[in-house]
């Protein structure tokens, strides 16, 4: 996909914030209407089951909840599929259109950033600053701030 094409969303949030985790899952959704296939990044699988965004997922789609723990991908309507993966195996995923990256690091946005082909990315970080440098090089819309001072990096 064009550079220019590309929608780029950042919830700057420090550590597991509910609130902002909730605002990168809801700007998600909104976006999956317009795609065919899209990827949520967690940090490590084995650590999903019962966490924050598990939680939230049960509130808002608990079918999928169930599903993407279960089964990793889930196909919804409209032949749209959803898949769960680890930002140690993104890698299997490059040809996806749309990232949920929960709290990812500059490294996972990197790792993102490289794939060709993605047109959306929703961005929750971990660690305040940690995506500064993803904000100078590039268009990116903040969608929530929680207003944790930026550290340097």
């Amino acid at each position: 996909m064009n550079e220019v094409n590309r929608e780029r969303y950042l919830v700057k949030s420090a550590g597991d914030n509910i609130e902002g985790t909730r605002t990168g899952l809801v700007k998600f959704l909104e976006l999956l209407a317009q795609y065919d296939d899209a990827v949520i990044v967690v940090p490590s699988i084995s650590q999903y089951k019962g966490n924050l965004f598990d939680t939230l997922l049960q509130e808002y789609a608990p079918a999928l909840a169930k599903a993407l723990f279960r089964d990793r991908t889930v196909v919804l309507d409209g032949n749209k599929r959803v898949h769960l993966c680890s930002s140690e195996t993104l890698k299997n995923f490059s040809r996806s259109e749309l990232y949920l990256v929960l709290w990812g690091s500059r490294y996972t946005i990197a790792d993102v950033e490289a794939l060709h082909g993605w047109g959306g990315v929703v961005l929750v970080s971990w660690q305040s600053g940690d995506y500064a440098a993803w904000v100078r090089d590039h268009s990116v819309q903040v969608v929530y701030d929680d207003g944790v001072p930026d550290i340097k990096i």
